[in-house]
């Protein structure tokens, strides 16, 4: 890997593209990265997280942890991720795009399909287009299959493996 790597965060709604300065990464090869990141502004809920964002399926899995460590809830983005190697300057950089569906599981098992709305509304306004947003919905249908199925596990343990 380069030495120098360079995270980004695109999102729709709110338009935004933001560099992720604090986060750290944690391990990276072509097919997935794990990076750690703490909040930005104190919370009374949650305090860190752990993400691992599988760049084939196009989902990112966060461990979202309380203050004490212990799990808050999973919260999944559906993301595709855009890698580019920058030879010359010895750079990677990851833009994470936010394709606006989100699944989060609680620590109870329960499961919450969340921000339809955003992506339909992102389609409806042109900002993504209808190819964006089949991508989305198969990717969300297959992390709720694997969630459906038990296979999901496997993810969180691999997430689970970086928790000090």
């Amino acid at each position: 890997m380069n030495t120098s790597v360079r995270l980004f965060r695109k999102r729709y709604i709110p338009e935004e593209c933001v560099e992720l300065k604090k986060d750290r990464i944690l391990f990276a090869d072509k097919e997935c990265l794990v990076t750690s990141w703490n909040v930005l502004k104190p919370r009374s809920d949650f305090a860190s997280g752990i993400s691992l964002f599988l760049f084939d399926k196009k989902w990112k899995i966060t461990r979202v942890a309380k203050a004490d460590g212990s799990l808050y809830h999973w919260y999944c983005d559906i993301m595709d991720v855009h890698i580019t190697e920058d030879t010359e300057n010895d750079c990677t950089t990851y833009l994470m795009e936010d394709l606006l569906i989100d699944i989060v599981i609680e620590a109870d098992d329960s499961v919450h399909v969340l921000d339809l709305d955003e992506a339909a509304e992102a389609f409806t306004k042109g900002l993504i287009t209808g190819d964006t947003l089949t991508l989305a919905l198969h990717a969300a249908d297959a992390l709720l299959r694997d969630i459906r199925s038990g296979a999901f596990s496997d993810y969180q343990s691999l997430v689970e493996s970086y928790v000090k």
